[in-house]
């Protein structure tokens, strides 16, 4: 299998590649404290199980969405029973935010975040599993690739990847503070892709001034179910005939399962149109 599908000219046969990728997005969340390192006992949760020919798992997210202590976040890896599992990584949790007092008025702080990139290639029914060693709110998102082949093979050479790019809009204007996938969100991408669909950019354009506060981004297998991935600062601004409003572009490039969804809150009753610059992709056999 070439990554990606190596997308190559027809009929140029560089490339015996007939695999088709499609992505799988597992998605939990932690919340009760389990100090162990065997990856048994309560708390320690599933976050994606690989597919019929095993998943790449190009990333894991982990967002925490309330203040946390210093801790650490366990990943592990299972067999289909879960009768066998391995410490894979820790992730150290640093206190965040972090205050020496409480000004007035508070500042607007996000929570702490980190992406873990990688490649690791797990064997079908495997899992991947999560744990926190304290009591703290956090939604692990894995981001994954599965794949398949054809059959019977086509005489062809090569399943290269057609890609279309998809371009969702809309506007957020209703103030949200929650963390934890509640109040009102954007549903602004249906991943309605067969194979799913690849986040690129997402821009944040103000249609106002603007005040010290938050853009959220959550995913989810359906809106009722919304976890949080990623939280844009947005500063004071003002707006005039001279000076743009605030805008910023947050690359992602993330692969959302198809049905899967894509939500954009703001933290203050403020304006902000909403770009998703989205790639969906096909093959031709």
């Amino acid at each position: 299998m070439c990554p990606d599908s190596i997308a190559i000219i027809p009929g140029d046969c560089n490339c015996n590649d007939y695999s088709k990728l499609s992505a799988n997005t597992g998605i939990n969340f932690l919340s009760i404290a389990n100090s162990g390192m065997t990856g048994t006992g309560t708390g320690v949760e599933i976050i994606l199980t690989a597919n019929s020919n095993g998943t790449i798992i190009k990333s894991v997210t982990i967002k925490a969405f309330a203040p946390v202590t210093t801790g650490m976040v366990r990943l592990f890896i299972s067999n289909n029973a879960i009768t066998t599992i391995s410490l894979y990584k820790e992730i150290p949790i640093p206190t965040s935010p972090v205050l020496a007092g409480t000004p007035t008025p508070t500042p607007v702080l996000q929570t702490f975040e980190v992406k873990l990139e990688g490649g690791l290639k797990l064997q079908p029914g495997y899992r991947l599993l999560a744990s926190t060693q304290n009591a703290d709110l956090f939604s692990v998102i894995a981001e994954g690739l599965d794949w398949t082949y054809a059959s019977p093979l086509p005489p062809t050479c090569c399943n290269f990847r057609q890609e279309t790019a998809v371009t969702e809009v809309g506007t957020v204007s209703t103030a949200n503070p929650a963390l934890d996938g509640t109040g009102t969100i954007l549903t602004i991408l249906f991943g309605a892709s067969p194979n799913g669909s690849i986040i690129k950019n997402v821009t944040i354009k103000a249609l106002q001034n603007t005040n010290e506060g938050m853009i959220r981004f959550f995913v989810g297998p359906l809106p009722a179910f919304y976890s949080l991935m990623k939280e844009i600062y947005v500063p004071d601004t003002t707006q005039s005939s001279f000076e743009p409003s605030f805008k910023q572009v947050v690359p992602l490039d993330f692969y959302l399962q198809d049905s899967f969804v894509f939500g954009v809150s703001t933290q203050l009753a403020q304006s902000f149109a909403i770009t998703v610059e989205t790639v969906s992709w096909t093959y031709p056999y």
